[in-house]
C-alpha cells in the first residue's frame, strides 16, 4: 500500500508501465469531466470516476483484488479508506472476477485522503473505502483499474 499526493508519484519503480500510463492520465485528468468509465488501456487499464457520499464505518467491509491493483485518487471531500494484510482476514464473500470480501479487522489502519492525494491498493491490499472521516462528506475521485 501507498499513500502520497500525486505530485509524487514519479519516485516510484511501478511493477509495470501501465501504473505510469495511469498516474499520466490523472496527472492530465480534467475535473469538469463526467463520472463514468474509461477506457485508457482497454481493459488492462481504466478509470472510474464517481461522486458519493461517505458513511460511518459500520456495515463496511474489506475489499481485495486478484487481478487488478487499485489506484485511488481524490479529487473533491475528503474519504477514509480503511486498510489491512488480506492475510488471516474472514471471508464474507467469496471470490468473484476480480473481487472478495473481508469482515474488518478490530483495529483497521485508517488513511484519510484529500484532495491531490492517492492510495495503491496492490492484491495483498484489503481496503475499505468510502468511509466517513470525523463526519460524512461528498466525494469524488478517481479508482484507476490496472491490470496486473
Amino acid at each position: 500500500m501507498i499513500l502520497d499526493v500525486l505530485k509524487n508519484w514519479r519516485q516510484y519503480t511501478w511493477v509495470n508501465t501501465r501504473f505510469n500510463a495511469g498516474f499520466e492520465y490523472l496527472d492530465a485528468l480534467d475535473p469538469a469531466v463526467a463520472d463514468g468509465t474509461y477506457e485508457i488501456q482497454g481493459r488492462d487499464l481504466y478509470c472510474m470516476l464517481q461522486s458519493f457520499d461517505t458513511t460511518p464505518v459500520e456495515g463496511h467491509e474489506f475489499e481485495a483484488h486478484r487481478e487488478y491493483a487499485d489506484i485511488q485518487y481524490v479529487l473533491e471531500g475528503t474519504e477514509s479508506i480503511l486498510w489491512a494484510p488480506r492475510e488471516g482476514l474472514a471471508l464474507t464473500k467469496p471470490y468473484t472476477p476480480d473481487i472478495e470480501f473481508f469482515s474488518l479487522t478490530p483495529a483497521p489502519t485508517d488513511l484519510v485522503l484529500s484532495p491531490g492525494q492517492f492510495a495503491v491498493f496492490m492484491p495483498d491490499d484489503a481496503h475499505a473505502p468510502c468511509v466517513a472521516y470525523k463526519t460524512p462528506c461528498r466525494v469524488r475521485k478517481a479508482v484507476l483499474k490496472v491490470k496486473l
